[in-house]
């Protein structure tokens, strides 16, 4: 076990399951990681039975521990996405410290780039020349085009698709089975709803739904209205 990175989960939500799985799925494959644990907000265990991963403290803890070992997590989901900048700049570690995990059945291209701390879960097709930033989740089957762009600290949900030469601004939240087309740009802090359909720019910091797209809410009256 001594050459295989050592690597701590960031949490054992609901996604991070899938993460697991992509870190065994890998190991299956050719011995890679060894998966000490998981870390929580207050080093209070969770119920992991399923994963059989021992609870190694709070997240704060991370900073203390060696030098060899990486982290990587999925963080936040629709009600909470804004806050995962927040988040991993509270952890006090240097960018190097983060791992980047590619489920083996998801396609990347050589001319495309993924930045530090992401992960690509399983059926997830990225073309090429393609900008993956850091701390970007693409969960399963999602699909990006040639030339598009997905900045830092972005969530990108089951089966959405962009077209060629699209961009999701930094720290957005893509729905279920959204679809962008046509290059549209979606400024930063976006949230796009499930099956939403998005043709034209998204300005920053703004709610938007359905087929065709259009302006539900900006970002704070949504948080006032969902009390987040």
């Amino acid at each position: 076990m001594g050459d295989l990175q050592k690597l701590v989960l960031l949490g054992v939500g609901a996604c991070n399951s899938d993460l697991v799985d992509s870190i065994r799925e890998i190991n299956g494959i050719r011995p890679t990681y060894e998966l000490l644990g998981y870390l929580t907000s207050d080093g209070t265990p969770k119920p992991a039975r399923k994963h059989g991963l021992e609870c190694l403290g709070a997240h704060a803890y991370a900073r203390e521990m060696p030098g060899d070992i990486q982290f990587v997590g999925i963080w936040g989901g629709a009600k909470s996405f804004w806050r995962i900048p927040d988040f991993f700049s509270s952890l006090g570690l240097g960018l190097d410290r983060f791992e980047t995990v590619i489920h083996p059945r998801a396609y990347v291209s050589p001319q495309s780039s993924v930045g530090r701390g992401s992960v690509i879960l399983g059926g997830t097709m990225v073309g090429v020349d393609v900008r993956i930033g850091n701390w970007v989740t693409l969960l399963q089957n999602v699909t990006l085009s040639h030339d598009d762009v997905v900045e830092d600290c972005c969530i990108v949900t089951c089966g959405a698709t962009c077209s060629g030469r699209v961009q999701i601004g930094y720290n957005c939240f893509i729905g279920t089975n959204v679809a962008i087309v046509d290059g549209a740009r979606v400024g930063r802090r976006c949230l796009i709803g499930a099956g939403a359909l998005i043709r034209h720019d998204v300005p920053d910091g703004e709610i938007w739904v359905g087929n065709p797209g259009r302006r539900l809410h900006t970002l704070d009256e949504w948080r006032q209205l969902k009390g987040v």
